[in-house]
This record gives C-alpha cells, sequence and structure tokens, in this order.
C-alpha cells in the first residue's frame, strides 16, 4: 500500500496508508488492497493530498 500525507486547512497533517484515494461527494476515502475502506476524510476540511516517494525505490544518496 502507498502512503499519503493529508494536509487540513487548521494547519494540521496526517499521514494514512492505503492502495489509493477518490473523491467520493463529500470525502474522500481511502481504500485498502482488500477492496475495503480504510479511511474517510472530509473534502471540505482538505487543502492537499500528496502520495508520498514509495521508500522500496528510494536511494540513499552514494549508494
Amino acid at each position: 500500500m502507498a502512503r499519503y500525507t493529508i494536509n487540513y486547512l487548521t494547519g494540521h497533517e496526517e499521514t494514512i496508508e492505503a492502495k489509493y484515494i477518490e473523491p467520493s461527494g463529500s470525502q474522500y476515502i481511502g481504500w485498502a488492497g482488500d477492496g475495503s475502506a480504510c479511511a474517510y476524510i472530509p473534502i471540505a476540511n482538505v487543502l492537499s493530498v500528496v502520495r508520498l516517494a514509495d521508500e522500496t525505490t528510494t536511494k540513499a544518496v552514494g549508494a
């Protein structure tokens, strides 16, 4: 699963793990790999949704 940082209008942020996130009506839904919903996020409170780099493909400098 991927990791996403949710930035809220209040300045707070949280990181969630989901296969993908999609908008649905008045909220974003984070979907787990088995097809179940793992997060519900009200769209009105969100500034941005950012997918973080996959740690398995990130290399250290000089490696």
